[in-house]
């Protein structure tokens, strides 16, 4: 029976690469995602689909259930659903920052709660992270929040599920080319044009066009299920691996510094 991996997010971009991948490393693939239109592009061998929306708190439970009615396992549980945003924290709605914490981070810890009792002794758990959980991105301070809770939240976890042996890891990539940049720019003009020309240098210099494959950070994925002893964190993509440098070498004022200096601050 071949082992089984359960993937949230995984119509597109890093999600889908990574469905493509594991099923050619001999796993049977359970792809989950909000959008049934995408997932449906994923039909092959081993490979089922789910519908699910990881803020909908009744269908993740029945998932859940679903899976244990029919007697299964998970070998690994890969989540890479999110969502994205730029804006300027003077004029965060409330709408917005609800939002981001909610898909990023309280809907991710519970829908990993509601799964864990079906991950397998040995088995892995892997959370798709960002370069703005290691330096905090300018415009980008919801997003940038998210993801250090959920760093935070895995680095628990860590400890805590090796009992049981299962492996806890982040992948922390840079920029990505998935189009996924573009989304959650919600700002509009607010008259005033210091700040809005900001804006305006922050959205054009993190452009998907300049990031990595979403086959890279699907290859770190694949590689860290692999290992008896994954490291907890694994960088992907030359921009993320420079400012976790940056960081160490420099220390975090001086990395603080030189994120801003990137976008023009």
């Amino acid at each position: 029976m071949k082992p089984l991996a359960l993937i949230v997010g995984a119509a597109g971009g890093i999600g889908s690469a990574t469905a493509e991948l594991l099923c050619g490393k001999g796993f049977d693939v359970i792809a989950a995602d909000r959008d049934a239109g995408k997932l449906s592009n994923l039909a092959r061998p081993g490979l089922e689909t789910l519908e699910l929306d990881i803020t909908d708190r009744q269908g993740v439970l029945a998932a859940a259930e679903s899976l244990t009615a029919r007697g299964l396992t998970l070998r690994a549980v890969v989540i890479t659903a999110a969502v994205h945003s730029t804006h300027p924290a003077e004029y965060l709605t409330d709408e917005v920052i609800d939002t981001v914490l909610d898909v990023n981070l309280s809907s991710h810890i519970k829908l990993l709660r509601d799964f864990l009792p079906l991950v397998e002794e040995g088995g892995s758990i892997v959370g798709v992270s960002s370069i703005a959980a290691c330096v905090g991105v300018p415009m980008s301070s919801m997003y940038s929040a998210s993801k250090w809770g959920l760093e935070g939240f895995y680095e628990s976890l860590h400890a805590e599920l090796s009992c049981r042996g299962i492996r806890v890891s982040v992948i922390q990539p840079g920029n990505v080319n998935t189009g996924f940049n573009e989304t959650g720019n919600s700002y509009t003009s607010s008259g005033e044009s210091r700040l809005d020309r900001l804006y305006e240098q922050v959205v054009s210099r993190i452009d998907s066009k300049y990031g990595i494959d979403p086959a890279v950070v699907a290859g770190a994925i694949a590689r860290v299920i692999s290992l008896r002893r994954p490291r907890f964190c694994y960088i992907a993509g030359a921009n993320a691996r420079k400012a976790n440098w940056a960081k160490k070498l420099l220390g975090r004022d001086a990395a603080l510094r030189l994120m801003s200096r990137f976008f023009g601050f």
